[in-house]
């Protein structure tokens, strides 16, 4: 894995994590009643892990893309 698919599995499971943690020290229904900063900081982490990972996964695609091609002959690709 990259770095990139590092840093975001860990911001997403970090999000995760605290997201739960945080419900279920307010309770399910406390949690609709009060957005805070404090849900708004654990959805940020969640979603830009999110985000991160979404992106790393498309550019490490991309770089095995372009490395399979590299390696497959170009009379090979010819019909």
């Amino acid at each position: 894995m990259g770095k990139g698919t590092s840093a975001g599995f860990i911001l997403l499971a970090i999000g995760i994590i605290l997201w739960i943690a945080y419900g279920l020290y307010l309770g399910f229904e406390k949690i609709i009643e009060h957005l805070d900063i404090i849900t708004g900081l654990i959805s940020g982490i969640f979603f830009v892990g999110l985000v991160i990972l979404i992106i790393s996964i498309i550019l490490e695609q991309r770089q095995n893309m372009k490395e399979m091609k590299e390696k497959i002959k170009k009379e090979d690709l010819k019909p």
